[in-house]
């Protein structure tokens, strides 16, 4: 045991070299590419298990699967696919020890290419790895919606509560027997306003429509508000984006696109073939938009993290156990990581916003 042991720190000490020994580039998108050699006698140790992992695999007439002899397997597919899986194993093994000595804050899977390979020569690997970018805040970024106001809603008209009474009855009305006639719509009453909810009075069923209404104007007087907030924040953030963290809201909202349009009834190749666009198109017509995206989740990681701001664990129990009513099959890690940074954004957003009350902009 103490041999092994000994020779387990050995073999540490030698990747340590040879990690260290890995040239450093940087590359635009918050990317950096390592290359280097790594000793033949470093990989060579892989080939017994490479080996077995490819025997395992492998299909042959008069084999059943995974009980081909190795040396009937390294004939069908020859020492240098051999040595290949050998240098993928160890590189799997290795890649941890290399982005500790390179002091790399690496963040998604790494590009990996083989550049030099045959039996008996250094193997040749040049890395490209993504890093968690630097976020650089404007030093006044709590300030950044001090000047930046929140319109006054305008009340409910008469109008838009007389269109939601109108949609209130159509819904409510019985479907005619003959296409083509015009349902009859029940008459605006109080007893229209029973049937409607808890309302003992058709006055009172207009009252909660004006204030709903009023309260919907509200909202998305505060979301402009917080759109230009976070516009005006972005602006000054040093920030480069990386590509992965790009391609990752690409993915989200192609998913919820795709989504949307299966709910119309379609599918999103007829879609694309009606639209005369391709999925390629598509994504390209979405990048900025995701860029943005990707730019202000990194922003509010970095003021959460400043600023120690966590999600409460009451509420994140509390929205798990609601979404895991609705969606079963959802895996609970990775649904409560989107939970808790969800309810973290929120927070940091009412951060910004402050305590501002409705204020009429002024006019330039």
């Amino acid at each position: 045991m103490e041999t092994s042991g000994r020779a387990a720190a050995a073999a540490k000490n030698n990747w340590s070299v040879i990690a260290k020994n890995f040239t450093r580039k940087e590359l635009p998108e918050s990317e950096v590419e390592l290359v280097g050699d790594v000793p033949f006698e470093e990989v060579e140790g892989y080939k017994t298990a490479a080996l077995g992992h490819i025997a395992e695999h492998l299909d042959l007439p008069g084999f059943r699967k995974g009980h081909v002899p190795a040396d009937i397997a390294i004939k069908k597919v020859g020492e240098l696919a051999v040595l290949e899986e050998a240098a993928e194993l160890f590189i799997r093994d290795f890649y941890p020890e290399l982005v500790m000595e390179q002091k790399i804050d690496a963040v998604g899977r790494p590009d990996i290419r083989i550049t030099k390979l045959a039996a008996g020569n250094p193997i040749g690997l040049a890395i490209r790895v993504t890093l968690y970018p630097t976020v650089t805040l404007p030093k006044n970024w709590k300030t950044t919606g001090e000047n930046i106001v929140l319109e006054t809603a305008a009340p409910a008209t008469e109008e838009e509560m007389n269109q939601m009474l109108q949609s209130l009855r159509k819904a409510r009305a019985p479907k005619p027997v003959l296409e083509g006639v015009e349902p009859v719509l029940p008459e605006l009453n109080d007893e229209f306003a029973k049937s409607v909810g808890a309302f003992e009075t058709l006055e009172a069923l207009r009252e909660q429509i004006q204030k709903g209404i009023g309260e919907e104007k509200k909202r998305a007087a505060r979301d402009v508000r917080r759109n230009r907030i976070v516009e005006a924040l972005l602006e000054k953030v040093t920030l480069a984006v990386p590509r992965l963290f790009v391609e990752s809201e690409l993915e989200k909202i192609m998913s919820q696109m795709r989504e949307d349009i299966e709910r119309m009834g379609l599918k999103f190749e007829d879609y694309l073939k009606h639209s005369n666009k391709t999925e390629e198109g598509v994504r390209n017509e979405f990048r900025e938009q995701a860029t943005k995206r990707a730019k202000l989740q990194l922003t509010l990681n970095k003021i959460g993290e400043e600023e120690k701001i966590e999600a409460e664990k009451e509420a994140v129990d509390a929205e798990m156990k609601h979404a895991l009513e609705h969606f079963p099959d959802a895996k609970p890690d990775l649904l409560r990581i989107h939970i808790e940074t969800v309810l973290r954004n929120e927070k940091i957003l009412r951060l910004l916003e402050g305590n501002v009350e409705d204020k009429t902009e002024e006019k330039k």
